[in-house]
């Protein structure tokens, strides 16, 4: 188990003050990491745990106070609690440090503007101190080389798609110095100050000339007296890559203002997300994580070649997967982000082998189904006929290699896989099965679109003769195991992973399947603190429970499905993002390779989230299928406009009072497209008109209404506070 001095240090803060329901920021991860980026472009820039910026070619360190101690500060905030502009703060004494920090495309690349501002909220004057330096990295050394919490850098892929870090390599031979307002190095910016207020006094630090990759160089320092009541501020610009002084990029970074560059991010970040269905809920740390966690997405993602590449962070998974990239591009398509989508998937054509196999990994035959898959969501979510008519031709080949492969497969199934990753077995993995029926089942949706009717009715009998297939498989293999789907239909052991895959996305079973039933148990019988777990229980997974909280939202069983969301927020970080593994269940709280935000969290959560709201069912619409007792407080409101859906667009808004609630809707659907809302299980005593059979549902008379019902409300304390007040509490207990 890892455990740094410092994540044991901030372990220890967390756990000493009581996890009050209204407490302070909460980050689960005691080391977290952020990303700084611009959609389009490749070079990112990490916020390091102590709350450095991390960068192809250099760290940008801070120091604070008038003992020039490190910065570390961990809990960060987002700009109107979503956009991609992080706050920290830190006190001395009655002396407050706000650290605010941000990126823009200046001069052909992204910039990192970066704003201290420094109050005096005593009755005295204090002694005030700032500095900013540079070095090639840091944190501690960790086995099998590289730092701890830090990325790989430069990295030049083979091709588009794989690792790719932009930068220079540590030179220990590099002339550094000052000039103007620049820390240069080899006559390349790493830095730029922008001014020094009046009252402060200012050094430069050149440093060792023969420093190491670990050595602090270039620093500039800042003190002085700051009167009681006063501020100052300070402002840097530092480039992802270093700009030549030489060069109009350079001209043009060191003149860009700190607030007209905020102004234009936000303006940019508003646009971006601008398309997305609108969603308001009472708890903000739903909503936020929400639009977060788009923000994530989009700053992945960046062009090269003609194409646009989803990666799923700007760190150390800054590369593209099949399988990432479909879910992905899946989340984009559910919330309305549909351009975003398109382009994201015309890169996947890139990994088709002229044998019509989608594979992006040796060994991961996924992405076969995935990719197939991906496209069948994006034509039936936009009706685009052309995008069906332009991936015709590369799902024909893949059917090809389909037919083929299961034709010479003992067991009629995509052949055996060794991945080396997720399932850590070898063998038919169910899931490549699971998304190979679901992709065949696009693939005849497409060609249907197309206008090609004889491919689409022989791939769907095709999709149907594999399916019996891979039923009558998955139901011998479940005989050896109590009834629940194995990771491989052919070999023992494994570890969950396509095996919770039979219900969401793939629809290939129903939620009310027995077998399925047996298989969420089996896994909910490994979770821990409300997640899932993975390798034999040992480390939390912050992803792969997404899966069981889907399958139990389609299955009715709505709590299941707000604890799902809750514990995923409660693991998150302050800023909302999500990890993958690595962190011991109930442990240090710790994971030094494997940084947040993770891009598969961000598009399950932004998933589970919209299908809590709106969702498609075989018979139609289905609004609210999950809700939380504490958006159903008198006075509060649920409010969702222009969700896209199969259907078309729908709007709504449910307004509680002290003995039932007021639903407004608008659907822009055909006028026979029935439309449900699945009352809340918590919700008694209901008089409302238009109960469907079961007592429990309402279908809603038209397509645009009021409709006011009574109910009596079985309070809850299930909340997102409250959810964060056990987890704390749990891990106290065992610290003890």
């Amino acid at each position: 188990m890892r455990r740094a001095a410092l994540a044991l240090l901030l372990f220890a803060v967390c756990l000493a003050v009581p996890g009050a329901a209204t407490a302070a920021p909460w980050s689960f991860i005691v080391a977290p990491t952020e990303q700084l980026g611009v959609p389009g472009y490749p070079a990112g820039t990490e916020i390091t745990p102590e709350g450095y910026l991390y960068a192809g070619s250099a760290e940008i360190v801070f120091r604070f106070g008038p003992r020039l101690r490190p910065w570390n500060v961990p809990i960060r905030s987002l700009a109107e609690g979503r956009y991609p502009i992080i706050s920290s703060h830190a006190s001395v004494g009655r002396v407050t440090y706000g650290l605010t920090t941000f990126a823009a495309a200046v001069g052909g690349q992204p910039v990192n503007f970066v704003r201290v501002r420094i109050t005096n909220r005593g009755r005295s004057a204090a002694r005030i101190g700032w500095e900013i330096g540079t070095r090639y990295t840091g944190g501690e050394p960790k086995a099998g080389g590289g730092r701890r919490f830090r990325f790989a850098r430069p990295a030049t892929p083979l091709r588009s798609g794989l690792y790719y870090q932009p930068g220079y390599a540590f030179n220990p031979r590099s002339v550094q110095r000052f000039a103007g307002g620049a820390f240069l190095r080899d006559g390349r910016a790493v830095y730029i100050t922008h001014g020094r207020p009046a009252g402060l006094r200012s050094r430069t630090v050149r440093g060792p000339r023969h420093a190491g990759p670990t050595s602090l160089v270039g620093r500039t320092r800042y003190r002085g007296r700051l009167q009681p009541g006063h501020s100052v501020v300070l402002d840097f610009t530092a480039p992802t890559i270093p700009a030549d002084r030489a060069s109009k990029a350079y001209g043009a970074i060191a003149a860009a203002g700190y607030g007209n560059s905020r102004a234009r991010v936000l303006g940019t970040w508003r646009r971006l997300l601008g398309p997305a269905m609108d969603l308001h809920l009472p708890e903000d740390k739903v909503v936020d994580t929400f639009y977060a966690s788009l923000m994530n997405l989009l700053m992945s993602r960046y062009q090269q070649e003609g194409y646009w590449i989803q990666t799923v962070n700007q760190l150390q998974y800054h590369a593209f997967w099949l399988r990432d990239a479909a879910m992905i591009s899946s989340s984009f398509d559910l919330v309305g982000l549909h351009d975003v989508a398109a382009q994201d998937l015309r890169f996947f054509g890139t990994w088709q082998q002229p044998d019509g196999l989608f594979i992006s990994r040796p060994g991961q035959y996924d992405g076969f189904g995935q990719a197939l898959w991906a496209f069948g969501e994006h034509l039936r979510r936009t009706g685009d006929i052309g995008f069906a008519q332009r991936v015709l031709p590369a799902v024909g080949r893949a059917m090809n290699w389909l037919e083929k492969a299961r034709a010479a497969d003992p067991l009629g199934l995509i052949p055996p896989s060794d991945p080396h990753d997720n399932e850590q077995i070898a063998g038919h993995l169910v899931g490549d099965n699971l998304w190979g029926v679901a992709g065949a089942r696009a693939a005849a949706s497409i060609a249907r679109a197309a206008g090609e009717p004889q491919s689409a009715d022989r791939w769907a009998a095709e999709a149907a003769a594999y399916q019996a297939t891979l039923d009558a498989q998955i139901r011998q293999a479940t005989r050896s195991t109590g009834g629940w789907i194995p990771a491989a239909v052919d070999q023992k052991g494994g570890q969950d992973w396509g095996n919770l895959w039979p219900v969401w996305p793939t629809a290939v079973y129903s939620a009310f399947d027995d077998m399925v039933g047996r298989t969420m148990r089996h896994a909910r019988a490994r979770f821990a603190e409300g997640i899932a777990t993975y390798l034999d229980g040992r480390l939390l997974h912050d992803y792969l429970g997404f899966r069981v909280f889907e399958t139990d939202l389609a299955a009715g069983s709505q709590q299941r499905a707000v604890e799902g969301l809750y514990a995923e927020l409660a693991h998150s970080t302050a800023t909302h993002g999500g990890f993958e593994t690595g962190v011991r269940v109930y442990g240090s709280r710790a994971v030094d390779d494997n940084m947040t935000p993770h891009g598969w969290f961000g598009a399950e959560y932004v998933s589970l989230l919209r299908n809590m709201l709106v969702r498609e069912r075989p018979d139609g619409i289905a609004l609210m299928s999950a809700l939380s007792p504490a958006w159903l407080e008198p006075g509060e409101a649920v409010s969702v406009h222009d969700a896209p859906t199969t259907y078309g667009p729908v709007s709504f808004t449910l307004r509680p009072n002290d003995d039932g609630a007021r639903l407004e809707w608008h659907a822009d659907v055909p006028d026979d497209t029935p439309i449900h809302w699945p009352l809340p299980n918590f919700a008694t005593d209901v008089k409302a008109d238009n109960l469907e059979k079961d007592g429990r549902t309402i279908l809603l008379p038209g397509r645009t209404g009021t409709l006011t019902l009574r109910w009596k409300l079985d309070r809850s304390s299930a909340s997102y506070a409250r959810e964060v007040q056990q987890l704390r509490a749990a891990y106290r207990r065992r610290a003890r």
